[in-house]
């Protein structure tokens, strides 16, 4: 099947367009190298795809950037799982000393609540001292 198509379709634009039986169509062209582009139009329930071929061979140019794109893919996803192994070392670190901190801070509250305890175990002791020599002598 033959397809008269402009250069602009070529290029990479896409158009949309209504047909007799108002069914919506659309074209696409995606460039596949650097001389060969596939031709996409998709109608309702069907996709027909076209391959204009310029010089080159168009099954090698498709090998050639699928290659190129899942060695890209490849390559960013050992970065982004080194990323995530710095981010997690990262928190793991961060965790360690915000527990070694509130662990300095709870010991220093408790040494803090223990003094003070201390403190006023002894002024309650005195006051019961006192108190209870009051009471002696006001029973003599």
């Amino acid at each position: 099947m033959a397809m008269s198509l402009s250069g602009a379709v070529l290029c990479g634009m896409g158009s949309s367009f209504r047909n007799v039986g108002a069914k919506q169509s659309s074209v696409g062209a995606v460039g596949v190298g650097r001389k060969s582009e596939f031709v996409v139009v998709a109608q309702r329930k069907k996709s027909l795809i076209y391959a204009v071929k310029g010089d080159g061979n168009i099954l090698d140019d498709l090998n050639e950037n699928t290659k190129k794109a899942s060695d890209f893919v490849t390559d960013k996803t050992k970065e982004a799982l080194a990323d995530g192994e710095k981010t997690k070392d990262y928190i793991v670190e961060k965790t360690i000393e915000a527990n070694e901190t509130a662990t300095d801070e709870a010991k220093k509250a408790l040494d803090y609540v223990t003094e003070k305890g201390k403190d006023a175990g002894n002024k309650a002791a005195e006051f019961v001292e006192g108190k209870a020599g009051e009471a002696k002598d006001a029973t003599k």
